[in-house]
C-alpha cells in the first residue's frame, strides 16, 4: 500500500485542479502532489474516473453538510434589525467558502457542473437548501416584527436573495481564485495567506440594505 489515504488522494486533485482543472490533471500529477507513485493510485482508485467520481461525491457530502443560518437564528432574529442579521449571516457563509477545503470544493464543483451532472445536482441542491434556509430567516424576522413581508412572497424574496448573493459568491471566488493564482506563495501551507479584501463584500452589503428597503 502506498501509506496514502483516499482523502489525502482526492485532496491532491482538488489542490491541483483549483490552479489547471480537473480535465488537464492526470493520475502522474496527483501522485506527484504528494509524492507517492502513479501506481499506488490504484490500490485506492480503479482508474481516473473513479477517482474523479469519488471526489465528487465526497464535494457533495462536504456541501451538504454547510449551513447557511445559525442554530441560534431565531434568538439572532430577536435581538437584531433584518439588515444586520442579513449581512452576518451572508459574510459569514462567504468566509466560510474562503476557507480551505471548501474553497476548492466549491470552486472545483463549479467548473466541473458544465462537464459532470452529478456537479449540477450538487449545485442544484445546495441552492434549494439555501433558499429554504432564507425563508426560515424571513419568517423568523416576520413574526419577530423585523420585516413586514407578505406571508406568500416570502418564498419569492427568498428566491431573488438567494440569487443575488449566490451571484456575488461566485464573483467573489473568482477574483480570490485569480489573484492566488497570480500569487502562487499565497496558497502555501494550509490555508491561502492573502489578506481579508473587506472591499469584495462591499456589494453583497449593498444588495442587502436594497433588499430589505424594498421588501421591509
Amino acid at each position: 500500500m502506498s501509506g496514502k489515504t483516499n482523502d489525502e488522494i482526492i485532496k491532491s486533485l482538488l489542490d491541483l485542479a483549483f490552479y489547471k482543472s480537473s480535465g488537464s490533471t492526470s493520475l502522474s500529477n496527483v501522485a506527484d502532489g504528494i509524492h507517492i507513485k502513479k501506481a499506488s493510485i490504484y490500490n485506492h482508485f480503479a482508474s481516473r474516473e473513479d477517482l474523479i467520481a469519488q471526489t465528487i461525491k465526497n464535494c457533495g457530502q462536504y456541501i451538504s453538510e454547510i449551513n447557511f443560518i445559525p442554530d441560534d437564528i431565531e434568538a439572532v432574529t430577536k435581538k437584531y434589525s433584518a439588515e444586520t442579521v442579513l449581512k452576518g449571516i451572508v459574510n459569514r457563509f462567504f468566509k466560510m467558502h474562503e476557507k480551505s477545503p471548501l474553497f476548492q470544493i466549491y470552486t472545483f464543483v463549479q467548473s466541473e457542473k458544465y462537464f459532470y451532472t452529478e456537479c449540477m445536482d450538487i449545485v442544484n441542491a445546495e441552492k434549494e437548501k439555501l433558499i429554504e434556509q432564507t425563508e426560515l430567516v424571513l419568517n423568523s424576522l416576520v413574526q419577530n416584527g423585523k420585516l413586514s413581508l407578505e406571508k406568500g412572497k416570502i418564498h419569492f424574496a427568498a428566491v431573488w436573495f438567494c440569487n443575488g448573493v449566490l451571484n456575488i459568491l461566485s464573483s467573489v471566488l473568482l477574483e480570490r481564485k485569480k489573484i492566488i493564482i497570480e500569487n502562487p506563495k499565497s496558497g502555501n501551507g494550509e490555508l491561502f495567506t492573502l489578506q481579508q479584501d473587506d472591499s469584495l463584500f462591499n456589494e453583497v452589503n449593498v444588495m442587502i440594505e436594497n433588499f430589505v428597503s424594498l421588501i421591509g
